[in-house]
């Protein structure tokens, strides 16, 4: 870790709960518990966790021996935001991070992110797991119903034209991040050189878009200019869903780890804006295991505020034997590790799951007729 990565300012203790309200917020959370650590789905969970961005499944294979319902429900994990790569088809893995290694024909993309979609959605139907539609969905799921937020990275398809989105609203998708991989109309991205000075006025009209049906717009892997652009353009609040916050500038002639971190400064325009950022699984100097990944949190909460700040693990996305997390049930344990550490409760309950929620209902209640 960089001195200019380490902690963005004065400490401050998360020791607003009393001792008695931490070990009762402990005991509420144990009484959910089985022996293995899991939570049992019998009961809503005392603590509903919501993860901002995952691919758990997608990319490996371990979702179809166990249903993702059953490991939402044992994990406590009651909003999961199943990420599809919408330009998957088209870039590779390299030993300085993922890159195009080819471009798609067109309507190519569109094509591709239907297919997947379809998938998805099939899958979901088949083992009894509904996907949010709209803000009575955040409510059911934190009662205790799980849902999953049908969402694509990488905003490729409206290339081909952008009235696609509406009919990708019809089958269920309510979380969109612009840009990935690969170049694109839209806007420039953290691991190339850019070539759009920022976000294009296609990727404007896909934000007005999104804010008109209710999808959230999730800026990850944007530029500066591309954020400060979409900032100026968004009605609703935006996320950031993953990667972590630094106080060094990074650029994309850094390798894609230290490219993909999101500048300090901008975070904080994010969370003026009413938005949240999320925090990856990705193992990094800033740390390596759950604990760490629990302190990190804590540091980013003293950085841009407690109402500001969720999971976003790319579970699933970071590379296999990257990341520091190995099933939602990891989840469970970091906010154990938070309540630990002397995490008071509100801010507790506002990491592990109110923020992602609150963005989420915010872009779903602003659409219009």
């Amino acid at each position: 870790m960089s001195q200019a990565d380490r902690p963005f300012g004065n400490r401050r203790r998360f020791l607003g709960a009393t001792g008695g309200m931490a070990a009762a917020t402990m005991a509420a959370l144990a009484a959910g518990l089985g022996r293995s650590g899991r939570m049992f789905a019998a009961e809503p969970p005392a603590l509903p966790i919501a993860d901002a961005h995952s691919h758990i499944g997608l990319i490996s294979s371990y979702v179809p021996r166990v249903s993702l319902k059953e490991q939402m429900a044992a994990a406590g994990v009651m909003l999961l935001s199943w990420s599809i790569v919408g330009d998957g088809r088209w870039i590779a893995g390299t030993s300085s991070g993922i890159v195009q290694r080819s471009t798609p024909a067109n309507g190519e993309q569109t094509r591709y992110l239907r297919q997947k979609l379809g998938e998805m959605r099939r899958y979901l139907d088949s083992v009894g797991l509904a996907h949010a539609r709209d803000p009575s969905d955040i409510d059911a799921a934190r009662g205790g119903e799980p849902r999953v937020v049908i969402a694509l990275e990488g905003a490729g398809f409206a290339d081909d034209g952008i009235d696609t989105l509406e009919q990708l609203y019809t089958d269920g998708l309510r979380h969109l991040q612009l840009v990935h991989y690969i170049r694109n109309g839209l806007g420039d991205f953290q691991t190339e050189a850019p070539q759009h000075d920022g976000l294009t006025d296609l990727g404007a009209n896909v934000i007005r878009m999104c804010n008109r049906l209710g999808i959230l717009v999730d800026l990850a892997h944007a530029t500066n200019p591309a954020i400060d652009k979409a900032l100026e353009v968004s009605t609703v609040p935006i996320i950031w869903s993953h990667s972590a916050i630094t106080t060094t500038q990074y650029t994309w002639r850094q390798n894609g780890g230290l490219a993909r971190r999101l500048y300090i400064d901008y975070a904080k325009k994010i969370a003026q804006r009413g938005g949240a950022v999320g925090l990856w699984s990705l193992k990094s100097g800033l740390f390596r295991d759950v604990e760490g990944y629990a302190g990190e949190l804590m540091r980013m909460v003293d950085a841009i505020g407690p109402e500001h700040v969720m999971f976003g693990t790319d579970l699933d996305g970071v590379g296999k034997g990257a990341g520091m997390l190995d099933d939602l049930g990891d989840l469970r344990k970091v906010a154990d590790a938070l309540l630990k550490r002397g995490m008071d409760e509100k801010t507790l309950k506002a990491v592990c799951f109110e923020n992602y929620a609150r963005c989420l209902r915010a872009a779903m209640a602003a659409r219009q007729a």
